[in-house]
């Protein structure tokens, strides 16, 4: 990952100044997104997950002059693939396992929960690491709670390779639902009790200036 990144962020730019001149229509997203897939396979191949090669292939472009138009050029692209991943990755999930009706399923249902409660306190403990700036900690802690997608790619990968039973699958679901959720309303309430402020400097005196 190191390696790729680093020579990318060398070679991407000069490669990618090229494509822009060929002013072949197209041509610069079809690359963009053939490096991106080029990646995701390298890593793969070594024994990765895919997403971390995708991962260091959107680093690299956004090293080079033409990320801002490939970053827009591909939103039509993603507008198509991503219902298409939610979906596939929604239809593994068995859903009789939600039902906390069923006696058998409530150490599903405790284990989402518990992942819940750890997902959010870990990631409200790691906002208080930011600098005591301007920062509303508390909103950064929660703003990283989200799972998204890149919680449902490991859980999938987890799933496929038989890491993960289908009963841990699915509390991890549930992991990545409640945080999803969750973090708007409470990032909402956290900037309406502090704003953009450090909470811990919210309480302190004001400063008193000259008159």
């Amino acid at each position: 990952l190191v390696v790729a990144i680093v020579v990318g962020l060398k070679t991407a730019p000069r490669i990618f100044g090229i494509v822009d001149q060929m002013r072949v229509r197209g041509i610069l997203l079809v690359v963009a997104f053939a490096f991106a897939l080029l990646l995701a396979a390298l890593a793969a191949a070594v024994g990765s997950a895919p997403i971390i090669g995708a991962f260091a292939a959107g680093i690299i472009l956004s090293g080079t002059n033409q990320f801002d138009a490939i970053e827009e050029r591909i939103k039509p692209v993603a507008d198509v693939f991503t219902p298409i991943f939610f979906l596939s990755i929604g239809a593994a999930v068995d859903l009789s396992l939600l039902n906390p009706l069923i006696p058998e399923n409530l150490p599903v249902l405790t284990i989402g929960l518990i992942l819940f409660g750890i997902a959010v306190v870990g990631k409200l403990a790691s906002g208080w690491a930011a600098p005591r700036t301007k920062f509303n900690r508390v909103a950064v802690g929660v703003g990283m709670a989200p799972r998204g997608e890149v919680g449902l790619v490991f859980a999938s990968i987890g799933r496929n390779i038989g890491v993960l039973s289908p009963e841990v699958f699915n509390a991890v679901m549930l992991m990545v639902i409640g945080t999803t959720f969750a973090a708007p309303p409470l990032l909402k309430l956290a900037f309406a009790r502090w704003g953009r402020t450090d909470p811990a400097e919210s309480t302190a005196e004001p400063e008193v200036g000259p008159t």
